[in-house]
């Protein structure tokens, strides 16, 4: 209703998170996202046809049902892995490129949201973009989808009165037009290239085609969605992992040790191996609770419920802050040190740690759909680059700032000593 105030509840208290889930129902209401299905309802309708993932209601659980199954299941991930090494190969070449004579590496970050788009266009599109050479719509993406994330931060504190007429909006509407029409671009060409040769077979676009027709919308929308969520976000969480453990060399020697014993000093990271990485999952999930990148879950409450002992009313916005509960001491020993130790079950660093106390791909139906996809690409960055080269940091320390997604706050170089 027009003029009607409503809470804005934060949280970080566990029971109070689980709280929030509980009462999620089968359509759970995000209103941080309301934004993105107005523009794909409104000015952009004739192309999106479906608001995607932003959408709410009946209409969010038709889309999550027509993808899910494809993008849950844990094959759909690593159908990819030799991708995924290939183009880490090509970032690996890209980044030495850039080594001075201190054999320092400079600007990782866009290299691996180039590598995160490299990936998406792989897994969702069908094609290989070039993106880490450069290629024009690559680049294109890059500044697109950077830009819609400082323009999002931006609108969604804009009175819904004045929203339409800033030229924010107008920009941001604009960034969804070329999402879209660059995505579109390259699967028609994938497609048209596998109707000849067959080349998507056993692909998630394959089967998302397969399960929803070749007329469907749902997969060029999922393609846009993959990228808004996930080319930032790879960036900014390969280059803190990175700096996590150039920062810890007891911690990165022993991800070593563990890779040449499970894969030898030139092997492959495989489906067989990867379930013998334990130290290197446990490094992943280490630096994204230390510095989460997405660091807040929203919900628009459906029910009544009590939240820290509060009577919370229905309609009030619920903010769940993971990057403070994340570094809680009610929750982790130390929580200010890099300890991947604490996810070994054998490791005597290791606590039995409360399921809401973190959560960085959220959870419940609005969980990420593409967190496996999201894991692996981090798994591969960390297993190419520490079998390889001895990082090292000799700078003071980096911060996390967070302007809609954390990130580093401010450019920094690491050390690339060949092994």
């Amino acid at each position: 209703m027009p003029g009607k105030i409503y809470d804005l509840v934060f949280i970080t208290n566990t029971d109070d998170i689980r709280t929030m889930y509980a009462k999620d129902g089968p359509t759970p209401k995000m209103a941080s996202l309301k934004l993105l299905e107005q523009v794909r309802k409104g000015p952009l309708h004739d192309l999106y046809r479906s608001p995607g993932l932003s959408a709410s209601g009946v209409e969010w659980l038709d889309f999550r049902q027509r993808i899910q199954q494809d993008m849950m299941r844990p094959k759909s991930a690593l159908f990819y892995m030799e991708d995924l090494s290939e183009i880490m190969d090509e970032v690996i070449a890209k980044l030495l490129s850039s080594v001075d004579e201190n054999q320092e590496v400079c600007n990782m970050r866009r290299t691996f949201m180039q590598y995160g788009l490299e990936a998406i266009c792989k897994m969702f599109i069908g094609s290989n973009l070039g993106v880490i050479q450069e290629n024009e719509d690559g680049k294109k993406l890059i500044d697109t989808t950077t830009r819609f994330f400082v323009l999002f931060s931006i609108l969604i504190t804009v009175p819904p009165s004045i929203l339409t007429f800033t030229p924010q909006y107008k920009e941001f509407v604009e960034c969804q037009r070329v999402l879209y029409n660059i995505c579109k671009k390259h699967m028609d060409l994938a497609l048209e290239k596998d109707r000849i040769d067959g080349s998507l077979e056993g692909t998630v676009l394959e089967r998302l085609l397969k399960r929803n027709g070749r007329d469907s919308n749902v997969p060029i929308v999922m393609a846009v969605d993959s990228m808004v969520a996930g080319v930032d976000t790879t960036g900014n969480a390969a280059s803190i992992l990175l700096y996590d453990l150039a920062s810890n060399p007891d911690k990165q020697e022993k991800l070593h040790q563990e890779i040449v014993k499970v894969t030898g000093k030139t092997g492959q990271m495989t489906e067989a191996s990867l379930t013998e990485l334990r130290y290197l999952k446990a490094c992943i999930a280490e630096s994204l609770r230390l510095n989460p990148i997405v660091h807040i879950t929203s919900r628009t409450s459906q029910e009544d419920m009590v939240l820290g002992g509060y009577k919370i009313p229905k309609g009030s916005f619920v903010v769940r802050n993971n990057a403070v509960t994340t570094r809680d001491t009610s929750y982790f020993d130390n929580p200010e040190k890099f300890l991947p130790e604490r996810w070994i079950r054998e490791s005597k660093e290791h606590v039995k740690v409360d399921a809401f106390a973190n959560l960085p791909f959220g959870f419940g139906p609005r969980a990420c759909p593409g967190q496996r996809f999201a894991r692996l690409e981090l798994q591969m960055v960390a297993f190419k680059i520490i079998q390889k080269f001895r990082l090292g940091y000799h700078q003071e320390p980096i911060a996390i700032q967070y302007i809609g997604i954390g990130k580093p706050n401010r450019d920094f170089n690491l050390k690339f000593v060949q092994r």
